[in-house]
């Protein structure tokens, strides 16, 4: 036997992993450029502040006056030291704190210009005891709702001065945290703000410029119902992408003001984008995994509402619950990771994608609560901007399986021409109308039910007529009934290709196969053509009956009969209607 027989039972752990990294070259890359690229705008946009600076806090008890804001002198506080960039710790109640730093001479950064920004926080800023700057409300501890950026011009160096910042909140979860903070030259920060606010930029540009694509696309094959859904739900992932990036950055509080209204953009997004991305998952993920998609998006759901509820109640419901929302949109998150790992890739591609994109929104997203929400980092980014370019690979992917199936769709429908020419000739024709004569269903049901048992295919079945066209003839003459038998089909010609097949049955009796339809559809084709002909025939109305092939077992009589039930139904109902065979009445 040869020695490499026993390799024939399985294959080489290490031939697996070749395999992968393979199969996933392109991502791979994707991921190396990504974190390549987060890197380096991290380390370009932190802002570290002289190690000799020593961060002090001191707690002021109740809500501050006019005096203590115009009559603060640093030396009738106690001074203890915190862990900048978190929040120092505070008792219960806390509604103002200083946060204090001496600068010494040798300061790296010292200058004559301070930039921080605070989030539902008044500020004031002293000089050693001189107040040199101040924003919001001193007598409204709610006054500041928003995210607020401070930029402050000295007429002197801070390098060996003392710098406090007074902060007064009513909302305890922000209370004493600061971000952007920097010191030194109008130079530096200008280079720094338009560096951060270009990363910004650059993301939203691409998300816009991707939303354009996929409404091209949309635009260019058609919307139609169930087959671009996936496109739509794209295209909401990245409209709130842009708007949460709105409201993250400093580029628009900063030039359009109305700190307020992007502040609870920024929230709003943050409670809906978990929602589309679950229930973008849903639509890719195996079948067996469904069930815990679905339980996921249903809890984001739920913490949605409940903060929406909380909102109109006045209780700050998207801020109060934010401390819930993040670790529940983590174990949500690594539960549709773990589905998109599950599914196999082989038989789901798009869980290929779809897992790199998720995984980058995890990753990025738990840097910036560090950052942002527990305050355990300092810089001027938000890494999540970066997660849409993890989205990329995944949108292409999709646009192209959707190319993919309307060819096949468009080559299974040419074929279907082809078969169905042999039976279309005049002969097989109703000399008043043109359409198809009664003799041709029979022909045409074997041949559409074996088409859709071979293939897989879905129809369905309509029968109609015009609503009491005796009187018509009565009143108009028949000639005026012929002409109306005409105009509808004609009418109805415009509207069907080779996938349909349409007959007169008898008199102003008229039958509708169609290819490729399931009952809904074959419902919503039916109004539309309703509502088509209600509008050409001048007070003439239609009624119809639906019903759709249950398979190989069904028959044409019981497709007949199903659809003349609902037919039934709708007349009924007061005719000028459409009915199917599922409803209550008709089955």
């Amino acid at each position: 036997m040869p020695l490499s027989a026993p390799l024939s039972k399985g294959v080489h752990p290490m031939n697996k992993i070749l395999v992968f990294l393979r199969g996933n070259v392109l991502t791979l890359l994707c991921v190396s450029l990504l974190i390549g690229a987060t890197v380096i705008a991290w380390r370009l946009l932190a802002t570290p502040l002289d190690p000799y600076m020593r961060a002090e806090y001191a707690v002021l008890k109740g809500n501050p006056e006019y005096k203590d804001i115009i009559g603060f002198h640093a030396g009738n506080f106690n001074w203890q030291e915190y862990d900048y960039p978190a929040p120092p710790p505070m008792p219960d109640g806390t509604t103002t704190v200083c946060l204090s730093w001496r600068i010494p001479l040798s300061a790296r950064f010292a200058g004559d210009h301070i930039l921080f920004a605070t989030t539902n926080q008044n500020a004031f800023v002293y000089v050693d005891d001189e107040l040199v700057y101040l924003h919001g409300d001193w007598s409204d501890p709610a006054a500041s709702r928003g995210r607020a950026f401070h930029y402050v011009h000295l007429d002197q160096n801070l390098a060996g001065k003392r710098l406090t910042i007074l902060l007064h909140s009513g909302y305890p979860n922000w209370l004493g945290s600061i971000d952007y903070f920097m010191l030194g030259s109008s130079r530096l920060f200008l280079r720094s703000l338009s560096l951060a606010d270009a990363i910004y930029i650059s993301s939203l540009s691409v998300a816009a410029a991707l939303i354009v694509f996929l409404v091209m696309d949309l635009a260019w094959r058609g919307a139609k119902p169930g087959r671009r859904r996936m496109q739509l739900y794209l295209i909401a992932y990245l409209a709130s992408f842009i708007l949460w990036t709105t409201g993250s950055s400093s580029f628009f509080p900063r030039i359009y003001g109305m700190a307020n209204f992007w502040w609870e953009l920024h929230l709003v997004m943050l409670y809906i984008m978990p929602i589309i991305c679950a229930r973008i998952t849903q639509d890719i993920v195996a079948p067996r995994f469904l069930s815990m998609v679905r339980t996921a998006k249903n809890i984001f759901i739920v913490l949605l509402a409940a903060a929406t509820v909380m909102e109109i109640m006045q209780l700050n419901g998207y801020m109060n619950l934010l401390r819930l929302l993040y670790p529940v949109f983590l174990i949500g998150s690594l539960v549709l990771i773990y589905t998109l790992v599950r599914s196999s890739w082989t038989h789901h591609p798009a869980c290929r994608y779809a897992t790199f994109a998720m995984t980058a929104i995890v990753l990025f997203g738990g840097i910036d609560t560090l950052h942002w929400e527990y305050h355990q980092l300092s810089a001027m980014l938000s890494t999540t901007v970066f997660s849409i370019y993890a989205s990329i690979p995944f949108i292409f992917h999709t646009i192209r399986e959707q190319m993919l199936k309307d060819a096949a769709l468009a080559q299974e429908n040419e074929e279907l021409v082809r078969e169905l020419a042999i039976s279309q000739n005049e002969a097989q024709r109703d000399f008043l109308t043109g359409c198809y004569n009664r003799h041709q269903l029979g022909s045409g049901f074997a041949e559409f039910s074996a088409l859709s048992y071979d293939r897989g295919f879905k129809f369905s079945f309509a029968i109609f007529d015009v609503d009491h066209f005796k009187t018509v003839n009565d009143t108009r003459g028949h000639l005026a009934g012929d002409a109306i038998l005409r105009l509808i089909a004609d009418t109805i010609h415009e509207k069907i290709d080779r996938r349909h097949l349409f007959i007169r049955y008898g008199g102003d009796e008229f039958v509708l196969l169609a290819l490729h339809y399931d009952l809904a559809a074959m419902v919503a084709f039916c109004e539309h053509l309703r509502s088509l002909l209600e509008q050409r025939l001048d007070g003439v109305t239609l009624s119809f009956g639906v019903s759709t092939w249950h398979g190989k077992k069904d028959r044409l009589r019981a497709l007949i009969d199903r659809a003349d039930r609902a037919l039934y139904l709708s007349k009924e109902k007061g005719r000028n209607a459409v009915s199917a065979e599922n409803e209550e009445g008709a089955a």
